[in-house]
């Protein structure tokens, strides 16, 4: 009778767990080496780590999870915990591993049979695989661990992938667009998951990350008892300082910026400026973000960069204070190049007719031709206002407009990126775009010295930031204009 009772009460334990990792997680122990261990250690089921599972459970069927983080957070632990787990009570689940080369996958087996040797017994089905690379659960799944190539896991179909350290794969984006259908046809999940790579300043994982509407980033602080003086501490001991603050970023923009050497703008002063980052009052027809609504009598400037979509490219229009030169509110998406016209006129009007810096590349290419039309479109349409003087003219001939719009070329490009640098690196003034500072922390100085986007990066915010602080010095305010036509906003 008692065998009976323990029989059932074990029968409603694993049934329990089958449905219940955060409960399984109280049975894990972790491999814990010496020197610093002592061979075995109790999984921690931090905040962090709860959070993680929220967002691993939330992916949907076919999805993907980029998910960018600090070393030694127990990311990994959770994810091999987690698949003996599938392996344990997913009968028929198959649970590719990805790892950075034969020794890292290796060491996912490994640490993934420690975790099932060290469980009671009562939760510990026979291993009908075990082997370097495969284990293989009795009446479960199969947990089997691959090197990073083009061809890793490619003919099978994944209950759950797990890509570990994807930013050190040298194929990851051919190896990732091949295991992306093994998740669409089957409904599973992958996620994709590293520290930052030091070494490289743009990767496929990082567009992936950047691009990604569902992603997770988890900084140094996340793990509890890691403070401000530890990350001095560690920093201190740190042989490649460069090396330790990608592999311990403090926040996200940290983990994206390319080596503080190579990064065009002050570093410190973006991260700074990105702690003051807010969210959007209003979003305007899904297009304009506005976090500050038009004052009364307030004087404004509008900086766009005006290149339309069919490159690629994106076009932008921020709106920043005459005064302060604090941004306002911003235009960004790929538009035609009437509609962006259209789109600066609104921005002109809503913000008390504000000056208008407008990029006018020069003409030959196909982007270039797109920005001139957008110039010339716009002034038509403020000569209808009698607000022509509200627009930037490249030259004058006897005082009076001649060209419209700022000539970006090999001159001016450099006095206008290097005016703005000063302003950030003296923090003169705010920028509210999470996405826009992402941008800056990604312009670099190529190895020529010439400052750009990093390769799969954009610079169109960079370049209209830069564009609206060089307006400050033209802009024109002395006409009634102003006080013509008043336009009253409808979407407030």
């Amino acid at each position: 009778m008692m065998e009976q009772i323990l029989l059932s009460e074990s029968s409603l334990e694993r049934e329990i767990l089958s449905r219940d990792l955060i409960s399984f997680l109280d049975h894990i122990r972790i491999p814990d080496p010496p020197p610093f261990g002592n061979g075995t250690a109790v999984f921690q089921p931090w905040p962090h780590i709860i959070r993680l599972h929220e967002a691993v459970e939330d992916v949907i069927p076919g999805g993907t999870l980029p998910h960018l983080k600090a070393r030694k957070l127990g990311v990994t632990s959770y994810f091999e915990a987690r698949f003996v787990w599938m392996g344990i009570f997913r009968h028929g689940a198959f649970l590719p591993v990805i790892s950075q080369g034969e020794v890292e996958a290796k060491k996912v087996i490994a640490d993934c049979r420690f975790i099932w040797d060290h469980l009671p017994e009562r939760l510990k089905p026979e291993l009908i695989v075990d082997n370097a690379t495969t284990l293989t659960f009795e009446g479960g799944g199969t947990i089997q661990a691959f090197p990073a190539t083009s061809k890793a896991g490619r003919s099978y179909t994944g209950t759950e992938i797990l890509v570990d350290e994807a930013d050190f794969h040298s194929e990851f984006e051919s190896s990732y667009n091949a295991l992306l259908p093994l998740i669409q046809d089957s409904g599973g999940k992958m996620f994709v998951v590293s520290t930052a790579n030091p070494d490289v300043l743009d990767s496929p994982f990082r567009q992936l990350y950047q691009n990604s509407h569902n992603k997770l980033f988890l900084g140094y602080f996340e793990r509890p008892n890691r403070t401000e003086r530890t990350y001095l501490q560690a920093l201190e001991l740190a042989s490649d300082i460069a090396r330790f603050e990608k592999e311990n970023p403090k926040n996200e923009y940290e983990a994206l910026a390319p080596p503080r050497t190579r990064a065009f703008f002050d570093v410190d002063s973006l991260e700074a400026m990105g702690e003051d980052v807010i969210e959007p009052r209003t979003i305007l027809r899904g297009l304009v973000s506005v976090w500050q609504h038009p004052v009364t009598a307030a004087r404004y400037i509008v900086g766009a960069d005006t290149a339309w979509g069919r490159t690629g490219s994106y076009n932008c229009a921020t709106v920043v204070d005459w005064q302060t030169g604090n941004q306002v509110a911003e235009l960004h998406g790929r538009l035609h190049p009437d509609e962006m016209a259209q789109e600066i006129i609104y921005l002109h009007q809503m913000y008390n007719h504000a000056y208008l810096g407008l990029e006018r590349a020069g003409e030959g290419l196909e982007r270039d031709g797109d920005s001139v039309v957008v110039v010339d479109k716009v002034e038509l349409m403020l000569q209808e206002c009698s607000c022509r003087n509200r627009l930037y003219y490249h030259d004058r001939n006897a005082g009076k407009p001649v060209t419209p719009g700022w000539q970006t070329d090999g001159r001016t490009r450099p006095v206008m990126l290097a005016e703005f640098s000063e302003a950030i690196r003296n923090r003169l003034i705010v920028l509210r775009c999470r996405e826009g500072i992402g941008e800056m922390l990604s312009f670099i100085r190529n190895e020529q010295g010439r400052p750009q986007a990093a390769k799969g990066a954009y610079d169109d915010r960079v370049m209209a930031y830069a564009l609206a602080w060089q307006m400050r010095k033209y802009a024109s305010f002395t006409s009634s204009s102003a006080t013509r036509k008043v336009f009253v906003p409808t979407s407030f």
